[in-house]
């Protein structure tokens, strides 16, 4: 069993303390990947951060937040990923402190190179197609070898990749710039790079990931015309080539690649145990129901403003999700730390009125 400084169980200690308070996991799992960046074996630190974030009020604002981006019944893979993400940047605290440390478009000397990787980054975040990658990170390469600064390129390529949710990618790109420069914040941000990456798998608040079967039979109650899973990647494919860097290719042969296919055995992965019963996937009707209660929220809110664009937005609202599913709040009461003052709308809004996004009571 390794020992560790002091401080370190001191750390931890903190962390467990804040993270009992509602809305204290974030900070509380940041000190924990203070630690992983000094000592990475640390398993107190990396289960701690899964146990904050196994917070019921935790997994509900979590769960609510991706949901405003992405239906839980929607199991194509590529949204999986975008989950993650969305995830990633809600829980955190690296959130802004980037641009300290970079241009937001890259080094200038090598800003359209970057920028031409991250659109190829994008095809595979926003439209699914895996190949993007391989393009995207020859591109990266090219930058990484061209800049004056490769430190800082290196930075803003892994904060690329994290941001998107490619922690692997990331966590290479990352971990090249610590071999090479010696860097504590990133070493930091390489820590909870590496916890997302390998725990991804038993994020609390993500459905489990699929197929994309899910989503073509909810599919089929409201959009008979629209491509199955399968076809999608294709159909996009299509329609950007026109405007795409270099020609699609596959990047393994696919003969090579059926290979491949046939001498890994076809190990069934073991799925982790949830926290949430995500049964009611699998029993949905593909039918619109009763309005999520944050849609409700956000209805209210539209119906206060009655100009043209509210109005509109109003109505984008009720189409875009009238399949989005109601997600129980906990039935136990927010633990909200006694020394800190509560929270004061005003503090953000100044004397403007403030609306029901604000508003503890649904």
């Amino acid at each position: 069993m390794s020992t560790y400084p002091e401080y370190i169980y001191k750390t931890l200690a903190r962390a467990r303390e804040e993270g009992q308070w509602y809305c204290g996991q974030s900070d509380a799992a940041a000190l924990c990947f203070d630690v992983l960046a000094l000592f990475s074996d640390c398993e107190e630190a990396k289960e701690l951060v899964y146990e904050l974030f196994c917070d019921e009020w935790t997994i509900y604002d979590n769960r609510v937040a991706v949901q405003q981006n992405i239906d839980e019944w929607d199991d194509r893979p590529w949204q999986q990923r975008r989950r993650l993400a969305l995830s990633f940047r809600f829980m955190s605290r690296w959130d802004g402190k980037y641009e300290a440390r970079m241009d937001r478009g890259g080094s200038k000397d090598v800003r359209k190179i970057l920028e031409e990787g991250k659109m190829e980054l994008l095809g595979a975040y926003c439209l699914g197609d895996e190949e993007c990658t391989d393009y995207a990170w020859a591109i990266f390469a090219d930058a990484i070898h061209k800049a004056k600064d490769p430190q800082k390129t290196l930075f803003w390529i892994g904060w690329q990749y994290a941001d998107l949710g490619f922690f692997a990618d990331a966590a290479e790109a990352l971990g090249e710039l610590c071999s090479r420069f010696d860097d504590a914040a990133t070493r930091k941000l390489l820590a909870e790079i590496i916890w997302w990456r390998d725990n991804a798998y038993r994020i609390p608040w993500l459905p489990p990931a699929g197929d994309g079967s899910r989503y073509d039979r909810m599919m089929e109650s409201i959009d008979p015309s629209a491509p199955k899973t399968k076809n999608y990647i294709q159909r996009v494919r299509n329609e950007n080539q026109l405007e795409r860097i270099a020609p699609y290719r596959p990047s393994i042969d696919k003969g090579l690649a059926k290979l491949f296919e046939i001498s890994i055995l076809d190990k069934k992965e073991v799925p982790a145990p949830t926290l949430v019963d995500w049964s009611f996937l699998d029993k949905d009707d593909g039918q619109p129901g009763e309005p999520a209660d944050w849609v409700k929220k956000r209805i209210r809110m539209y119906e206060r403003w009655k100009d043209e664009l509210h109005t509109e937005m109003l109505e984008d609202l009720k189409r875009m999700h009238k399949w989005t599913r109601n997600i129980t709040p906990p039935s136990t009461p927010k633990r909200y730390d006694p020394n800190e003052p509560p929270f004061d709308p005003r503090e953000i809004l100044g004397d403007a009125e403030w609306d029901d996004d604000f508003d503890e009571d649904i």
